[in-house]
């Protein structure tokens, strides 16, 4: 795209931002406010740590077309705002980087004002191909039935408040399945931000018996919402496993990859596959499933170990890792450091030309790992959807690559290509209070994706969950898949 088309796309898409109607109802993250000269200061730290540290700002626009879109944000800031109007006006930034790990996070009084201030819509949503569902009443009652079909909420079409509320993401590239997950679960507080806020909700839909309705239920604060919703059962651990004997199938639930959170529940991922292919061997089960659907974790080396339970040769997680910024910068009050991360890059990456220091092929991370012993050895199948990111989408991608296994589901949210994580440079902007949060490290996956170059993965079987599904509480995509694996045997 030419420097002036860019600039062209990103004013209209700033313009649509700044134009949206904030009636703002007295709630302090929307009343306070924000002189222009400070948040274009704020607008110039962001820049210059983008340009310094990110290791890959460069991967959708030139140095010259990013500097014109930063140029185009801060012109364009000439009156008061609030935090939240700030906030959007500066999305073409990070869209014009196109990593969902290089964005913005609010202010702690902010978030703490949403949770005991902000009139939410009680509602919990489910994104689907064929439209926007309820599927549950989060304040216990059901006067909207679940499973019925959003047409429009105080008068908005679904359709323009979806499109207002995916423009709100930042997304790797152009996946919009991760946006959907996002604003799925998001949605209530998303809509008070970015849309309207309301005592009322007038909701028009269709319900499950295909008939049209209206209702309007009141709004409840976030802390209104968790004193009165009705608890699902007991909670679950992060991993868990459930034999289907009929099918010969051992299906395995993976909610993170995150090996902190798993050291909360108590769980050892080492001895928690350890025992799964001991149940697999009991149970002569001749299909594995591993459904990683919304997981995410930073460590790669989690993906490593979980492929390492199912390979049958020897494998590699990464071809590459890069970062720009291998030394910490001069103090800056505004700028957080990681200093771990620091520690070892000076001495671990090489200049490899243009900014860019690489792992040498010789390190450790980039070499060969071999199988877990006695690793399962039949038929895989693995879940995901547009919120499987970071280890857990590494995870997909060394299953998808190597064929070990079919890969059922949607694109994952981290791109195909090249992701970042890592430590992060938090920059605390004094005019706002946002705080910017700027990766410093980029992952090269092993092997070669398919699909385009700002997606995610791309799984062998596209799948989503139904409509009918969500009115009778079912996971269709696991029905479908069992009754799959049964026939096939």
């Amino acid at each position: 795209m030419s420097l002036s088309g860019t600039i062209r796309v990103f004013g209209m898409a700033l313009g649509f931002i700044l134009s949206s109607a904030w009636q703002a109802r007295g709630q302090s993250y929307l009343d306070r406010v924000l002189y222009p000269e400070r948040l274009r200061d704020d607008v110039e730290l962001l820049r210059a740590a983008i340009h310094e540290a990110h290791p890959d700002p460069y991967r959708y626009h030139t140095k010259a077309e990013l500097d014109a879109i930063v140029d185009q944000v801060r012109d364009s800031i000439t009156r008061t705002m609030s935090v939240v109007e700030f906030e959007q006006a500066l999305m073409p930034i990070f869209r014009g980087v196109g990593d969902a790990h290089c964005h913005t996070e609010r202010p702690e009084s902010m978030l703490n004002a949403l949770d005991r201030e902000a009139d939410l819509l009680p509602l919990q949503l489910r994104v689907l191909p064929e439209g926007v569902f309820v599927e549950e009443e989060l304040k216990g009652f059901r006067s909207i039935p679940v499973g019925s079909r959003v047409v429009a909420i105080n008068g908005k079409s679904i359709e323009s408040i979806m499109d207002r509320l995916l423009a709100t993401v930042v997304c790797d590239g152009a996946n919009r399945t991760y946006a959907e997950r996002v604003v799925e679960r998001e949605f209530n507080v998303r809509y008070n931000l970015y849309v309207e806020q309301a005592d009322t909700y007038k909701i028009e839909f269709v319900g499950p018996d295909k008939l049209p309705g209206e209702r309007t239920i009141f709004a409840m604060t976030g802390e209104q919402i968790f004193s009165t919703r009705k608890p699902k059962g007991t909670g679950l651990l992060p991993w868990g496993s459930t034999a289907y004997p009929d099918h010969d199938v051992l299906w395995v639930n993976m909610r993170t990859l995150d090996a902190d959170s798993l050291g909360l529940a108590g769980q050892r991922p080492d001895r928690f596959l350890q025992a799964v292919l001991a149940e697999a061997q009991k149970s002569k089960a001749r299909t594995l499933v591993i459904d990683v659907r919304g997981a995410g974790g930073r460590e790669l080396a989690m993906a490593e170990l979980v492929f390492s339970a199912i390979a049958k040769t020897p494998f590699k997680v990464l071809d590459g890792m890069v970062v720009r910024s291998i030394a910490p910068p001069a103090p800056r009050p505004s700028v957080t450091v990681p200093e771990e991360f620091y520690a070892t890059t000076n001495s671990r990456f090489l200049l490899a030309g243009q900014g860019d220091y690489r792992l040498p092929e010789t390190d450790s991370r980039l070499s060969e790992h071999l199988p877990m012993s006695k690793a399962f050895s039949g038929k895989v199948y693995v879940l995901c959807d547009g919120y499987t990111r970071d280890a857990a989408a590494a995870f997909v991608m060394m299953v998808r690559r190597t064929k070990r296994g079919r890969v059922v589901g949607e694109e994952t949210g981290s791109n195909a290509f090249g992701f970042t994580g890592g430590g992060y440079w938090t920059i605390t902007a004094p005019g706002s209070g946002l705080r910017f949060k700027v990766p410093l490290l980029k992952y090269i996956p092993a092997g070669r994706g398919e699909g385009p170059m700002d997606r995610g993965e791309q799984p062998n079987h596209q799948a989503y969950q139904t409509a009918a599904g969500v009115v009778r509480g079912q996971d269709r995509i696991r029905t479908s898949l069992l009754e799959m694996i049964k026939e096939l045997e």
